[in-house]
Formats: C-alpha cells, structure tokens, sequence
C-alpha cells in the first residue's frame, strides 16, 4: 500500500487571506503573534483482514487537532462519517499513531477514506476494494462475460498459481498464470458458451473449480 504524507495549516482566521495576514504580521512585525505550527499526517495507510478495513495514520511530533472524522465513499465524490475519535489528537513532543477498524466496508466496490482533521481540514485519499469470494471461494467480474473479464481467488502470500480453461464438454483450451489473488480473462477469442476453470498452485493439486458463461 501506498504511504500518504500531507500537509494541513492550522487555520489561523476565517479566510485564505486573513490566515496569511497574520502570518506575516507574526513573522515580520514582531507583536507576539505567532504562526501555528503545520499539522503533518504520515503513513496514512488501509489494509484488508478478514473482510475488515484496518486505517493506520501518524500525526507528527509537534502537531495537533482537535478531534478526528473518519469518511468514507464508494464514488471518491460523496463521503459519509463512519467513525469519530473526540478530543485532542496529536502531541507536542512525540509522534502518534491512530488506528480505525471498518467493520463493514461495501464488498466489490473500492472503499475511499479520508479523515477530518478538525480544524487542520481533510487529509488526502486511501482506497481499498474487497471482494466477496462467496461460497465457491472465487468471484467472475462480470458473468457472462463478452470480451475481458477477471477471476478473484483467495491468494495473501501471492504466490504463483495457474488457471486452467476447459470447454464444456471437457476439452483443452488454454491455461495462464498469476502472482496476484486475480486472472485477467480474455473471452474475445472464444465462441459463446460455458466454459469450465480450475485455480491451482503450479505443479499442485485443483484447489478451486468453476464456471464462466462467454457471451458476445
């Protein structure tokens, strides 16, 4: 996953310009007045276990706001609230780390987060898709398919499996390979009808069997 680092300031006053306003009178002019301190937001992660989203963030030494409101969207365009952590966040003098657990995130959607930092305002986005492998312990996106389409398996340690296709009536048609926990499926080729796939680690024994219905 991606790290994300941002910056938010601390907003001083109402607007843009009467923040830098103010920062400059407490640079230059020397009345007592001083700038607040840059609130920065390191290692703003999200992570999959066991059909939960874990969020992970640190806000850095000297850094602090008030309260935190976690969002979250399936469209990166409309943000509901799905948790809160109230009082002062952050510290003066050490870095923090802030942990949220999304106990039901939206299953074959991407997940987007992103975090209300008070008055330091929102941080940037982390995104995260979960996809329900059902009860046969993989998942055809979409099905039929008319021309690509991907196959879903269980695979966290990422390690090489292959994907064997058959027609119907048990025939031979192709096989291809994979580290990932998906098969990309290219149907252009095929005539319509249903085909049969086995997932198996190389040189190991079927460990998943399903069906693809091709139609163009």
């Amino acid at each position: 996953m991606e790290n994300i680092s941002s910056k938010y300031i601390y907003p001083g006053a109402i607007n843009r310009g009467m923040k830098f306003s103010i920062f400059l009178v407490a640079l230059y002019a020397g009345t007592g007045l001083f700038a607040q301190e840059a609130t920065i937001l390191d290692n703003f992660t999200a992570n999959e276990y066991n059909g939960k989203i874990f969020l992970r963030w640190v806000i850095a030494s000297g850094s602090t706001c008030e309260g935190t409101k976690i969002f979250r969207s399936t469209d990166n365009l409309s943000f509901t609230q799905i948790g809160e952590i109230s009082g002062v966040c952050g510290s003066s003098s050490f870095a923090r780390p802030y942990d949220f657990i999304d106990e039901s995130p939206v299953n074959n959607l991407k997940n987007h987060y992103r975090l209300d930092l008070g008055n330091n305002g929102y941080s940037k986005v982390v995104s995260l898709e979960i996809t329900d492998l059902q009860n046969g312990g993989y998942q055809v996106r979409p099905n039929p398919v008319t021309s690509q389409a991907k196959i879903y398996f269980k695979n966290k340690n990422y390690e090489n499996h292959q994907l064997k296709l058959f027609s119907q009536s048990g025939s031979f048609v192709s096989n291809s390979y994979t580290n990932d926990d998906n098969f990309d499926f290219d149907a252009s080729n095929l005539q319509a009808g249903i085909y049969i796939f086995t997932i198996s680690k190389t040189g190991k024994p079927t460990e998943l069997k399903g069906k693809i219905v091709v139609h163009h």
